[in-house]
């Protein structure tokens, strides 16, 4: 997990951390970088930010079994609050593993509270 993760430059770039993973949760971690800013007059965290930390930590769920990629299918993000200058931690939990298709939800922190939350839809399958 760690090592395909480590190999895509947007991960390396914005300092992504994978805390976890197990067969049904992973948790990763992004730092606030003041480049990821969105709205300056807030200083919030660019929604499409925590949009794709919402699929990194819906496909690391799947990934780390795998030990591949996981293409998603389908992402749906819901932005509860601003996510401030805080680190950003995001846990996804599968809903559903199939042969083929894989669902997790995913809830993103920012300072200790629950600022998005989403579920994804993830190809299991290489064919």
């Amino acid at each position: 997990m760690e090592r395909l993760y480590g190999e895509v430059p947007f991960h390396r770039r914005h300092d992504l951390e994978v805390l976890a993973v197990t067969p049904e949760r992973a948790s990763v971690k992004l730092a606030f970088d003041p480049g990821l800013v969105g709205n300056p007059e807030l200083g919030a965290v660019h929604g499409g930010v925590v949009s794709a930390l919402v699929d990194l930590a819906g496909a690391a769920v799947f990934v780390g079994g795998r030990e591949a990629f996981t293409p998603t299918i389908d992402l749906r993000v819901n932005y509860l609050e601003a996510a401030g200058r805080e680190p950003l931690y995001a846990t996804a939990t599968v809903d559903r593993r199939g042969a083929d298709i894989g669902v997790a939800s995913v809830e993103v922190e920012s300072g200790g509270a629950v600022c998005a939350t989403g579920t994804g839809v993830y190809k299991l399958t290489d064919d």
